[in-house]
């Protein structure tokens, strides 16, 4: 049986979490210690009402998602395919490592550049969930999403390029440094942005994201989420969204770092193995939403219809091929069916 860390998904939306010790041998600048890096409650007391586990359907629908990293830049460039129009949902995710028990990262900057060009516009989060800091000397870590008008999809099937760019104030390193050689905690440490469209088509589509977001793993991790909708027995898709998956140390592969598994109802669907693989032999929490720098976000979409969802769930386990130690977070999960 493969060893999981069973984090509860309600725990994340309370984050108790307290006194984990992170791997001695960490490729963060701020890793290796045993110190209590929970983060504090009261910097989220909203989260207290919402459900432990928040699950948006949509019907008729499909969906396409992509993202960007932000540690160390003050802007970004999100390009995303495979929507189709017109939309019924578009959101806005984001997260940001804190120095202090304050909250930051509430607000972000986001523009459409294509296929049409509109104004850029400030829009306030909603905090979605609050974890502990990932090796990085940080407080906490926050996440956010925003719903975005319907006039920010794009005005064609395809898809579109955007701009992600953080607010004056905000702000902490932007000289856009190789995040393992220039680090500074005493300032809020951005992580990335993720963008989902839901458009139209023939599947039901699940969205997860409050009581999820901020679920913690070194790597090894659990979640389970309810399936609501019937399967069309056509292809189903799933995504995540993911925060603080590297490679190494910078942009050198380490292993036990490099080599996350993601395993959904028992089904391995990402990451190495030793045999023969159908499925993407690439981790998922390899930062390839950046790569080969920053890294630390990753918007990954599997195939999974090879996966059982007699149980109407998702089973979701994350485990290391090689005992490593990448800390991460979950921020959001997309399925359609």
């Amino acid at each position: 049986m493969r060893n999981s860390l069973k984090i509860a998904a309600a725990l994340a939306a309370t984050m108790g979490i307290c006194g984990y010790a992170f791997a001695q041998n960490s490729s963060r600048p701020n890793g290796g210690t045993s110190k209590d890096v929970s983060a504090k409650t009261a910097v989220a007391p909203s989260l207290a009402a919402n459900p432990q586990v928040v699950v948006g359907v949509i019907t008729g629908a499909q969906y396409a998602v992509a993202g960007t990293g932000l540690r160390n830049r003050s802007t970004a460039t999100i390009n995303i395919s495979g929507f189709v129009p017109p939309v019924q949902k578009a959101i806005l995710y984001w997260g940001v490592l804190c120095p202090t028990e304050s909250a930051c990262g509430s607000t972000i900057i986001f523009q459409r550049l294509s296929p049409t060009s509109i104004v850029p516009k400030t829009f306030v989060g909603t905090l979605i969930g609050v974890g502990p800091d990932p090796c990085w000397g940080s407080n906490h870590a926050e996440f956010y999403k925003a719903y975005l008008p319907s006039n920010y999809a794009p005005s064609e099937a395809g898809g579109g390029t955007y701009q992600v760019s953080i607010p004056k104030g905000e702000q902490g390193i932007t000289d856009s440094s190789d995040p393992w050689v220039e680090a500074n905690a005493s300032k809020p440490q951005w992580e990335g942005a993720s963008l989902l469209l839901v458009g139209t088509g023939t599947s039901t589509v699940n969205i997860t994201d409050a009581g999820l977001a901020g679920t913690f793993g070194e790597p090894d991790l659990s979640y389970d989420l309810p399936l609501l909708g019937t399967p069309n027995g056509k292809a189903v898709h799933w995504s995540g969204i993911n925060d603080d998956g590297q490679v190494g140390n910078s942009t050198t592969s380490i292993e036990g770092v490099q080599d996350e598994q993601v395993f959904i109802n028992g089904t391995q669907i990402s990451g190495p193995n030793t045999g023969p693989v159908p499925w993407d032999t690439d981790s998922d929490f390899n930062g390839n939403d950046a790569g080969p720098l920053p890294q630390l976000w990753d918007s990954r979409t599997h195939d999974i219809s090879s996966v059982s969802l007699e149980s109407h769930s998702l089973d979701i386990e994350v485990t290391s091929l090689d005992g490593g130690g990448d800390c991460v977070e979950v921020v959001a999960n997309a399925i359609s069916f």
